[in-house]
């Protein structure tokens, strides 16, 4: 069982598409003494998704605090995103429809956070928005109260759907979830 089970793992792209009996871990012998001893241990994509989980709950309070007078325009880089952001908010109007906005730029450079800080000055003025996580939304989607949450999504007007690429993009995921969204 164990070998069966580190075999699923050598060739496993991530958590969605666990094979094991209890997804993200792998049964796993340990030496205790002179005895082995067998226990289920998390696997790699299972640890990362711990650490991200606990560092969410402190990234979930950041961005329920997130304001725009917070954010940091004095990167040449970012200014343009800044300024059509500021632009966005001073403009929207909910009855008009707006095209999407993709963010892109290297792991903890504030794209969400500058969306959040959006969101929640939006918010003041009684809009709606929602922050979807997609590795974690996808995971979602082999439970039973998916379909609800996935026609909440599909019907919010300004939507955040953070970290696209953090999953692999699969033909399923892409085309009967992402797109529909």
């Amino acid at each position: 069982e164990t070998v069966e089970e580190l075999n699923h793992c050598s060739k496993c792209p991530g958590l969605i598409e666990c094979q094991n009996r209890f997804d993200g871990h792998v049964l796993y012998p340990e030496r205790k003494g002179k005895q082995i001893v067998f226990s289920y241990t998390p696997c790699k994509y299972e640890k990362e998704r711990v650490e991200k989980e606990s560092n969410r709950m402190t990234r979930d309070k950041e961005l329920a605090m997130a304001s725009m007078a917070d954010i940091d325009a004095s990167d040449k880089k970012r200014l343009p995103a800044v300024k059509w952001l500021i632009n966005f908010c001073k403009n929207y109007d909910r009855t008009t429809p707006h095209k999407g906005l993709y963010l892109h730029g290297t792991f903890g450079c504030g794209k969400t956070y500058l969306i959040a800080a959006i969101f929640n000055e939006l918010a003041k003025n009684n809009y709606k928005s929602s922050i979807i996580f997609w590795p974690e939304f996808l995971r979602q989607a082999f439970y039973d109260d998916f379909n609800s949450k996935f026609e909440y999504v599909k019907q919010i007007p300004l939507l955040l759907i953070d970290d696209i690429g953090a999953e692999g993009l699969t033909a399923w995921n892409r085309d009967e979830i992402l797109c529909p969204l």
